[in-house]
């Protein structure tokens, strides 16, 4: 399949536009999430909920960190061209399809000590907020599964791409 290094481009830039936002997106419900439980955390309550709250608070710091680290979408850099643009737009796929395959490695389980230990604490009073994150990280991680299937089959895609400067994709 040809594609002019034009639109080879704007695929890379809509992707790192997807990231960007995704990634502002989440920054957004780590710091709804520690909003939250910080105002759960400084509330009078027993010593094991705080400690919970303290602990999901971390997470959340985590799994911000992470994203922020490991899940930024790089600009693909101007001078270069033809083999070397696809070899960047493929390993920034591939960087995200790995981020979205270890979901329960780096945003998932981060969370669940504290979520464990509130629902331990609890037992009864508990049981809708872990049927609640149990159905939240089960959509969480078929989401993640649908995304990394999805870049998996457009770094397949990248393989079949012939890039030339200046080729009309249109024919």
């Amino acid at each position: 399949m040809k594609i002019s290094i034009t639109e080879l481009r704007a695929k890379a830039a809509a992707f790192e536009g997807r990231i960007r936002q995704r990634n502002l997106r989440e920054q957004v419900a780590c710091l709804l999430v520690l909003i939250g439980l910080g105002w759960l955390f400084f509330r009078p309550s027993p010593l094991v909920p705080r400690i919970s709250f303290a602990l999901m608070m971390a997470g959340a710091i985590y799994v911000a960190w992470h994203l922020q680290v490991k899940g930024a979408a790089k600009v693909l850099p101007s001078q270069l061209a033809g083999a070397s643009c696809v070899e960047f737009y493929r390993r920034e796929l591939e960087k995200q399809r790995d981020l979205a395959r270890n979901v329960w490695k780096w945003y998932l389980g981060p969370l669940i000590p504290g979520m464990a230990l509130l629902v331990i604490w609890g037992r009864r009073n508990t049981l809708p907020f872990a049927t609640l994150s149990v159905v939240a990280f089960w959509t969480i991680d078929r989401m993640n599964r649908r995304a990394a299937r999805s870049l998996e089959q457009q770094i397949d895609d990248l393989k079949l791409y012939t890039v030339q400067d200046g080729l009309d994709p249109r024919g």
